[in-house]
């Protein structure tokens, strides 16, 4: 037996009480809604019915009554007389009534009679997928990291909802650096696809995902989840912990959230010294901190791969909040470094922007280090569409 389902599509169900094979004919209210299905099969001239169809129909058919319908569709005109002299002649017109219905010429046999498809034939046969039931992918790999298909928007919506249903999580946000250390240390593949989310924070990452032919919807950044999920979790009521940067950003971002976000609670702001990650009781002290505070959402800014072992490290202090690795975010939203103009941004040269403000610390990684894997990402890219 067939049902639909939210999508318009089908889905096989066990209805031992659906009679497929005959219908009666005393049963006078099982007769209207098969006739609308006849009807509409004598006046689209056709003999299978597909998912555009049923949507089309004034009152849509259980699945009973279509499949006991096709049993009766035309070329078996000595099974339903009654129905026959009930039913007004079809006119011209009535064919015409839905556009989105394609026309075809009826298939007859030697005998001129129809050909009858059995009622599991209700879902036409496809020899490629139908657009109609094509989805976009969940995510994107791109040199082995699974890219999630989302806006900055849905997940700030998802954070949030799930916060208020006690359930926690993590963000990650790859760019081309992150990909690259990946590449030469792969055992930190698994740590990032550990993650809940991971969202492209860079536009080569998008272009990839074009060349591709697996095309992401957008780019989202740190600096940009830092302010986004800080708005959100001010209109819900949720409170956000601030840890790491460098000493002075963590209050002077936190700061900036409140005067943007006067409701926001700041449940904590922690810049530990370095090396703390190598100490154990360091790290469980940072641990009973976050309990303590009861954060809904954590900010972990030490940079990549250091801040995605530190949340490994720290969730289970805190299961039911979200911690997100935004490596220099609070640096930029404190203001002490300068982000790009948004045309520049726009164009992908953040990273050029950066490298003019601070090119002593950042020449070697991106010219030496990022610029020839860029090219190898982009030439993967290519050869996996």
């Amino acid at each position: 037996m067939l049902k639909t389902n939210t999508t318009g599509s089908f889905s096989e169900i066990d209805d031992s009480s659906a009679v497929t094979g005959e219908v009666s004919g005393s049963e006078a209210s099982d007769r209207a809604p098969i006739r609308v299905v006849l009807d509409y099969l004598e006046k689209s001239e056709r003999n299978f019915l597909t998912p555009t169809n049923l949507a089309d129909m004034a009152g849509r058919p259980t699945a009973a009554e279509i499949a006991a319908a096709l049993t009766l569709a035309p070329g078996v005109n000595a099974e339903r007389p009654a129905l026959d002299r009930e039913r007004p002649p079809a006119t011209t017109n009535s064919s015409q009534k839905n556009s989105r219905v394609e026309h075809r010429a009826p298939r007859t046999g030697a005998n001129g009679a129809h050909r009858m498809q059995r009622p599991f034939a209700l879902v036409p046969t496809l020899s490629k997928p139908s657009s109609l039931f094509l989805k976009a992918p969940a995510r994107v790999p791109l040199m082995g990291v699974r890219i999630d298909c989302v806006t900055e928007r849905q997940v700030t919506s998802h954070v949030t909802s799930s916060i208020r249903a006690g359930v926690g999580g993590w963000i990650a946000t790859p760019n081309v650096q992150h990909l690259r250390v990946i590449s030469e240390q792969p055992e930190l593949l698994r740590l990032v696809n550990e993650a809940n989310f991971r969202v492209a924070d860079g536009m080569p990452l998008l272009w990839a995902s074009r060349l591709q032919g697996t095309p992401l919807p957008e780019r989202i950044t740190g600096a940009g989840l830092t302010l986004s999920l800080a708005t959100a979790a001010a209109k819900a009521g949720q409170s956000i912990f601030l840890l790491g940067g460098d000493p002075g950003d963590a209050e002077a971002a936190a700061t900036v959230l409140k005067r943007l976000n006067p409701d926001l609670k700041i449940a904590g702001v922690m810049c530990p010294a370095h090396g703390f990650e190598r100490d154990p009781l360091q790290m469980a002290e940072i641990g009973n901190a976050l309990h303590s505070a009861k954060a809904d959402l954590v900010y972990s800014c030490f940079g990549f791969p250091k801040q995605e072992m530190v949340i490994r490290a720290l969730r289970e202090y805190l299961p039911s909040a979200w911690f997100l690795g935004l490596g220099g975010s609070l640096a930029i939203v404190s203001g002490r470094t300068r982000r790009a103009p948004r045309w520049i941004q726009g164009m992908g040269m953040e990273w050029a922007w950066r490298l003019g403000l601070e090119p002593r610390r950042l020449f070697h990684r991106y010219i030496v280090k990022d610029l020839p894997f860029f090219f190898r990402l982009l030439g993967n890219a290519i050869v996996q569409h």
